[in-house]
């Protein structure tokens, strides 16, 4: 498997992360470490010895993965990203129609992998957040968003999809399997749909095109 590299500079490099890859599963030096994870991956395509991640996309989530080349420009872009300085901007098919145009989701998640009964999860170790939506184009099963997340709570898009009652087309985790098994069946795929679509970082924009797979459900 080859990666695409969308930029590279001294500091970082943004790469076109695929569905169905975690970006690691552990240290990238570890004997542990799969072998099919993205650091090892680059590390092999690039040559570079340490990759630095600064954000982490799920394995099932495609798009824009951005790592430093440095432990210096990982803490310098970590920061940045903390600080919410940094506009992360993703493209998302919900179930079903949306009734309205756009809005904020402002239910409060916990930070952890959640299951799709209690998407929420446990009162107690919940925390604020906000992801704000916006309908890019609808037809009578499927809504195309662009999300702008304020907070970066574990799975927040997709637990706040599921909360509304619309998740995420292909989501394992917090949609209906029996859904899921029928659009596979119809439409030959078994991602869900969640790309990261563009980053804004240092007055910079960086896009990553959106999958073909989008516009199989959105014709």
């Amino acid at each position: 498997m080859t990666i695409s590299v969308i930029f590279e500079n001294r500091e970082f490099i943004i790469v076109n992360k695929p569905i169905g890859i975690s970006i690691h599963n552990g240290d990238s030096n570890s004997k542990v470490s799969n072998q099919y994870d993205l650091l090892n991956i680059l590390g092999k395509q690039l040559k570079y010895k340490k990759l630095y991640p600064v954000h982490r996309l799920d394995k099932e989530t495609s798009g824009i993965q951005i790592f430093a080349l440095n432990s210096e420009s990982a803490k310098k872009i970590a920061e940045e990203f903390q600080t919410s300085s940094v506009i992360k901007i993703y493209l998302g098919i919900l179930r079903g129609k949306l009734k309205v145009q756009n809005g904020v989701w402002k239910k409060p998640l916990t930070d952890k992998s959640e299951g799709r009964k209690y998407p929420e999860g446990i009162a107690a170790q919940r925390i604020p957040c906000e992801t704000h939506f916006k309908l890019i184009q609808q037809n009578n099963y499927f809504s195309l968003c662009e999300f702008d997340i304020k907070t970066g709570r574990q799975h927040q898009i997709r637990k706040h999809s599921a909360i509304s009652g619309h998740a995420l087309v292909g989501d394992s985790r917090y949609g209906d399997p029996k859904y899921n098994d029928k659009i596979e069946s119809l439409y030959k795929t078994q991602r869900m749909f969640l790309h990261c679509n563009k980053i804004i970082i240092a007055g910079q924009i960086f896009e990553s095109k959106v999958p073909d797979e989008f516009n199989l459900l959105m014709l």
